[in-house]
């Protein structure tokens, strides 16, 4: 059915949990994941940071190799195989660019319903939402068991 799915993470117990079904997914399917990380950079200036701004980016970078390295080892012990892809911009618009990459071949997009954003949520909407609507490859959107429970 579905070959490669993408599952963007940030961190957030929701994104943990649509790890989780994409997980489950590439069992059924025997499908690749595809996990991504997007550093927002666009939340921060270099003129409003002045000489922090560089150690805040490396601080972010890192963060980002933590977050996609556990979750890789979570698929391989899973028996499953990651890829990992980090980029840095807006995160719904480099989600949205990854899915609809021709060479990434993305069949599938497995992502949480909200972030760890939640004011950016509230000022610019969902990263989700977006997704939803600009992605060409299907959307399957995992709601925190937190949150539903």
């Amino acid at each position: 059915m579905y070959q490669r799915l993408l599952v963007p993470l940030d961190g957030s117990s929701n994104a943990n949990e649509a790890l989780k079904s994409a997980i489950d997914l590439a069992k059924d399917w025997q499908a690749k994941l595809v996990l991504l990380n997007v550093i927002d950079i666009t939340q921060f200036s270099p003129q409003g940071l002045g000489g922090g701004y560089a150690a805040v980016i490396q601080g972010l970078r890192q963060s980002s190799q933590e977050i996609l390295q556990q979750a890789k080892e979570t698929v391989e012990d899973a028996g499953l195989e990651a890829s990992l892809i980090v980029r840095e911009g807006a995160p719904k618009q480099v989600i949205v660019d990854v899915a609809n990459a021709a060479d990434a071949a993305i069949d599938l997009v497995v992502m949480g319903k909200t972030g760890t954003n939640a004011f950016s949520r509230m000022i610019v909407g969902s990263t989700t939402n977006y997704v939803v609507q600009h992605a060409a490859p299907n959307v399957v959107v995992v709601n925190d068991v937190a949150v539903t429970e």
